[in-house]
């Protein structure tokens, strides 16, 4: 039973040390130097608007670590200055947030920029469609109302004038011996013939 406690104390411990914050954990020896270091960097006229209040907090806890250092209380004042660089830190998230902010609403406006131009080609599209289905239905009716002969002219007249003119007339078949001597013999039609009966 003595044995399941300790292993139960080390897993507390364990998480405890996990849950810390890890920007704490990360903060280096030293959070007064990087405390000071952040405030330095957000002090500025572009950010303090920003972040003004965490700032004022920060320098608050920054001047109160520095008085108990000068009273000898180290350990309060590395407690301070903990403090100090937490807020710090926030100021410096609130920052980035607001960059962030930004940055979406650039994209957000890009994408709805994107959604609207999207929007007019697909309508671009079903005019055309149905533009393209109006002259289908015009020329299948155009079709179908020309009479048959026109159809037909029309057919000839798309060849071109060139092959029309270039087919020389059929010649008449007359009694003139053909090449070599020989003369056509002509063919006779059979008569009709009528059965009586």
């Amino acid at each position: 039973m003595k044995r399941a406690k300790t292993e139960v104390a080390w897993l507390l411990g364990a998480a405890l040390l996990l849950a810390a914050p890890a920007r704490a954990l990360a903060a280096g020896p030293d959070p007064a130097a990087d405390a000071q270091r952040l405030i330095a960097k957000l002090d500025v006229p572009a950010t303090q608007k920003l972040a003004a209040d965490p700032l004022v907090k920060a320098k608050a806890a920054q001047k109160r670590a520095q008085s108990a250092r000068g009273a000898g209380d180290l350990t309060h004042a590395a407690e301070l200055d903990t403090l100090a660089l937490l807020w710090a830190q926030v100021a410096d998230d609130l920052v980035r947030a607001s960059e962030s902010e930004k940055q979406l609403a650039d994209v957000q406006k890009k994408a709805l920029e994107m959604e609207q131009k999207a929007l007019r080609t697909q309508a671009l599209i079903e005019q055309t469609i149905a533009r393209r289905g109006r002259a289908e239905q015009n020329l299948s009716a155009l079709e179908i109302s020309a009479p048959p002969a026109a159809k037909a002219g029309s057919k000839n007249s798309t060849k071109p004038a060139t092959e029309t003119a270039a087919k020389p007339a059929a010649k008449p078949a007359t009694d003139k011996p053909a090449p070599g001597g020989v003369k056509p013999v002509k063919t006779a039609k059979p008569a009709k013939s009528e059965d009586k009966k």
